[in-house]
């Protein structure tokens, strides 16, 4: 039957429109096709803000072809392996400590199942390895180390090697058919070798059940504590049992090969920290590379306070040009000692201290110790670190400077 010339063009129009979206499909389908293919032979990548691990440094453990991340201090250990479970740290640990005197004990414990959270052969609790990785970029910004530029590398196992810049290299004019003189090698094996830190919160049952920040109290406490010890034995660490800080890493004032400017004595200006620098840039340290002073509460006090010792003028001695803009660290880890009470201020390219650190973090609750007698907990939790420098002259021990009267 003949169609209407009316409705046969409506027919026509409608096939029209069918074929071009066919046309335009299949040409989406072949732009598709050609764009896997692309991919696939390597010659697209995906951009790096399309990545789930951030930018780092990546070294490579030559024993077992592991990569290690070596990260800045604006850099999340976290970011790793992204915490994807919805669960902090704080209240994790919450459950970890009332178990089912919590209120919501029922929901805390689905948290930790999910997590996979079971008791160890100790008793105590490893801390998933997502919320672990959040403590560590917690003591991390606590840091002062860090802070000042040391960069963080995690383990995955006790011991971790790589190189380190024993000295520089020594660089001659060759004389036609001459012998080449032999040098020292510049290069030398460094072992990040974890030391454990241990910290103990102790708390009542009622902080722990009425208070509503005790999640936040519990990880800024222990990741608080835990950094200002670990600062103190990056800064003045033997490496030994003995005194300052025992059983330790080796701090920057135990480095062989560093830069020393001893017996300070009082300061009345900042010359000593000037000193400081000159040893660095005599060993080749690039002066934007040399970072912030890092100095004790007492040094920070006695160095703005100073005057600028012109006869009754009491206007403050103004920080010369080579300090200003380099940061100052203030911290109780650079320990004052002694009578007279003297100190030792820190100056460095930081940036060639590693962190070391594992990426397991343990807490261990004592009940029994303390519930029975006084309704108390207490929270043992431990971190393994160590400190090694990539470059042993790149940091300057400022010996000897007398804060306090005898």
């Amino acid at each position: 039957m003949a169609l209407s010339p009316n409705l046969q063009e409506a027919v026509e129009a409608i096939k029209t429109s069918v074929k071009g979206g066919y046309d335009d499909l299949k040409g989406g389908y072949d732009d598709l096709a050609e764009r896997i293919e692309v991919i696939e032979a390597g010659r697209d990548r995906p951009k790096a803000a399309t990545r789930d691990v951030p930018s780092t440094d990546v070294w490579v453990d030559r024993k077992s072809g592991e990569r290690v991340h070596v990260l800045e201090h604006k850099q999340r250990v976290a970011d790793l392996e992204p915490n994807k479970t919805g669960v902090s740290l704080g209240r994790w640990l919450r459950g970890v400590v009332l178990g089912d005197k919590a209120d919501d004990s029922k929901e805390l414990a689905d948290e930790r199942k999910a997590l996979a959270t079971t008791p160890d052969a100790s008793g105590g609790y490893t801390v998933p390895k997502p919320l672990a990785l959040d403590f560590i970029d917690l003591l991390r910004a606590n840091m002062v180390l860090s802070q000042a530029g040391a960069r963080t590398v995690p383990m995955a196992r006790k011991t971790l090697g790589m190189a380190r810049v024993t000295g520089d290299p020594t660089v001659t004019w060759h004389i036609q058919n001459a012998s080449i003189a032999e040098t020292v090698p510049t290069l030398g094996a460094v072992v990040l070798n974890a030391h454990t830190a241990v910290s103990v919160v102790k708390f009542s049952l009622e902080i722990a059940q009425d208070s509503i920040n005790i999640e936040e109290l519990l990880t800024r406490t222990l990741s608080g504590a835990l950094a200002t010890a670990i600062d103190a034995a990056g800064l003045a660490g033997t490496g030994t049992v003995t005194s300052p800080v025992g059983n330790s890493p080796t701090g920057v004032a135990a480095f062989a090969n560093r830069n020393t400017v001893t017996s300070i004595g009082v300061p009345s200006n900042w010359d000593f920290v000037a000193n400081g620098i000159r040893e660095l840039l005599v060993d080749n340290v690039p002066l934007e590379r040399i970072g912030g002073l890092v100095m004790s509460p007492l040094l920070w006090s006695k160095m703005s306070k100073l005057k600028t010792g012109i006869s009754s003028d009491q206007t403050a001695l103004p920080m010369p040009p080579h300090m200003q803009g380099r940061p100052l660290f203030v911290t109780t880890a650079a320990a004052d000692t002694g009578s007279p009470v003297r100190t030792t201020a820190y100056i460095a390219d930081w940036t060639d201290l590693l962190f070391g650190v594992r990426q397991e973090v343990s807490v261990r609750i004592l009940n029994e110790a303390y519930f029975a007698s006084n309704l108390q907990f207490a929270m043992v939790a431990y971190a393994r670190v160590d400190f090694q420098p990539v470059r042993p002259a790149s940091f300057c021990t400022l010996e000897g400077v007398t804060v306090g009267a005898g």
